[in-house]
């Protein structure tokens, strides 16, 4: 064979053999999209997500942050209350002086000469709580006074007591008690002599003392001695 004629077998062959490039199925293309579409709404469904988880976070945040601030201005403005810390008598649980009263008083308001009289003292609480008072005989003193002097008291003929037999008494508020003294209004000296048979005839005040504490003066009398009528004797026949 001629090369002429392989020449022209050849041409003849190569339109032929050379086919263009194959295009894609179109279904393929469909699948892409749909997946990188899928793929896509997934993403922003997971930021959507987080901005939202986050956005719930920074409100949890500041909303804790504002109770404790206003729980730390409440608890500022409203401080826990407290008692006063007792001071002086009262942080040993006894009465405060000034809260203590003492009142003299008589079971008569006149008396004859030789007769005998009560003498009282009451001690009363005026604090508002309850308190403790030492009521005991070597802290009372009866005392009579006639024109601002002393003319007897229990300090004449009493001796000094013993801090061992001390009576200490709890008074609740505003409550009193009693103590009595039958004294026979014989009158003595400060060293306790006997200075007369009987008080002279006038006007007196018991004062009546607990410690430092004193009281008014309680008024009474002393009568003048009845004039017994003297008997004449009989005339004689």
């Amino acid at each position: 064979m001629s090369p002429s004629a392989r020449g022209q077998g050849s041409q003849r062959r190569r339109p032929g053999s050379a086919r263009g490039p194959l295009r894609p199925d179109p279904a393929v293309y469909r699948r892409r999209r749909i997946v990188v579409g899928v793929l896509a709404l997934i993403v922003v469904c997971l930021l959507v997500l987080g901005i939202v988880l986050m956005v719930k976070a920074i409100q949890k945040v500041r909303q804790d942050s504002s109770d404790q601030t206003a729980a730390e201005a409440a608890a500022a403005q409203s401080p826990e209350p407290t008692l006063p810390a007792p001071t002086g008598d009262e942080a040993s649980g006894a009465c405060p002086a000034d809260a203590v009263e003492i009142i003299a008083g008589t079971d008569e308001e006149s008396y004859a000469p030789g007769a005998s009289a009560t003498l009282e003292l009451t001690v009363k609480n005026n604090h508002d709580v309850a308190c403790a008072i030492s009521v005991g005989p070597e802290h009372q003193v009866f005392e009579i006074r006639q024109g601002g002097k002393t003319q007897w008291s229990t300090e004449y003929c009493t001796p000094g007591g013993d801090e061992a037999d001390e009576d200490v008494r709890v008074f609740a508020a505003g409550t009193e008690r009693k103590s009595t003294l039958k004294w026979q209004m014989i009158p003595t000296d400060k060293n306790c002599n006997r200075t007369g048979d009987a008080f002279a005839a006038g006007d007196y005040e018991l004062v009546t003392k607990l410690g430092e504490v004193e009281s008014k003066p309680a008024h009474f009398t002393v009568e003048e001695p009845s004039s017994e009528p003297t008997e004449r004797p009989e005339d004689e026949d």
